[in-house]
């Protein structure tokens, strides 16, 4: 009896904790310069638990204003068509770091349609210092750009209902056995 009582404590307390689980985002403050003096600027989150110089980090999503060639122009979300990778420094004047992959860096859609591409020439990773858009005549250089961490964001551990039955079917027997043994 006291095996069982065991076994149903123990599955009890392990879907609780399962529950209580949290994966974690970094927050980062973005900031760039283009030659024409026009600036843009936001937040990236990425995944990651801390906040590592040398550490590559994916870009998840992205929020801000995109002035490159524009005006205002209300960035909507990473484009897929970008590494969308980036490093840090480990400053808080730590420049945007990104690895090209297929001639392109890190890459974002705005509200209006449009697209935006900030990367460099060259292998590994590096300062971005050109940008690419589709609503522009000429492409800019970028002059300069920041990376700035924020503080670590947990996000809620989530399961689908399916999981939930299934962490609840062996709880739901172990009681029903209890429950007769007690009878």
């Amino acid at each position: 009896m006291l095996k069982r009582s065991v076994v149903i404590a123990s599955l009890t307390i392990g879907s609780l904790s399962l529950a209580n689980q949290s994966a974690h985002a970094l927050s980062w403050t973005w900031s760039l310069v283009d030659t024409n003096g026009q600036t843009s600027s936001g937040t990236f989150t990425t995944n990651g638990t801390s906040y590592q110089t040398g550490t590559t980090y994916t870009i998840t999503g992205i929020t801000g204003t995109s002035n490159i060639n524009a005006t205002g122009k209300t960035i909507a979300a990473i484009n897929g068509g970008g590494s969308n990778l980036l490093q840090w420094d480990g400053t808080n004047s730590s420049p945007i770091i990104t690895k090209i992959t297929n001639s392109s860096g890190i890459a974002w859609n705005n509200t209006d349609g449009s697209y935006v591409n900030i990367y460099y020439n060259g292998s590994g990773f590096s300062a971005v210092n050109i940008s690419y858009t589709w609503y522009s005549g000429s492409d800019p250089g970028i002059t300069s750009s920041t990376l700035t961490p924020v503080a670590s964001t947990p996000v809620p551990f989530e399961f689908s209902p399916e999981q939930g039955f299934i962490l609840g079917i062996p709880l739901f027997l172990g009681l029903r056995k209890l429950k007769k043994k007690r009878a």
